[in-house]
């Protein structure tokens, strides 16, 4: 059977694309939130509190430096977050095409 004999339609309108869908947006709206709110922290704690970013935490390190290094490890966490869960995601995704693909006709309606 190919991807044309699917009744897509009905995969489409089916909850459970319905829900991955929802899944799918909610990952990349919660991960870009919090990517951007980390990221215009720092220009937005510059210039209303300079003075948090001036605190010495030891000799040559204050907590500015830190926050900005920070930005790394953060961004990384993000991006395996958003990996792991596309990938959740994705296979998801296949297992429910594959369904539709092996569906009969008379069980097409279910997706």
């Amino acid at each position: 059977m190919t991807d044309n004999d699917i009744d897509w339609e009905a995969v489409l309108a089916s909850e459970r694309f319905r829900r991955l869908a929802r899944q799918r947006r909610n990952t990349l709206v919660v991960l870009g939130l919090l990517a951007a709110v980390y990221y215009f922290s720092i220009p937005a704690l510059i210039a209303w509190a300079p003075g948090l970013f001036r605190m010495r935490l030891a000799a040559g390190l204050n907590l500015g430096t830190v926050f900005a290094v920070s930005q790394y490890p953060f961004g990384g966490l993000v991006a395996y977050v958003f990996m792991r869960r596309t990938a959740a995601i994705d296979r998801s995704s296949a297992r429910l095409r594959d369904e539709a693909r092996a569906a009969t006709p008379e069980e097409r309606h279910a997706y």
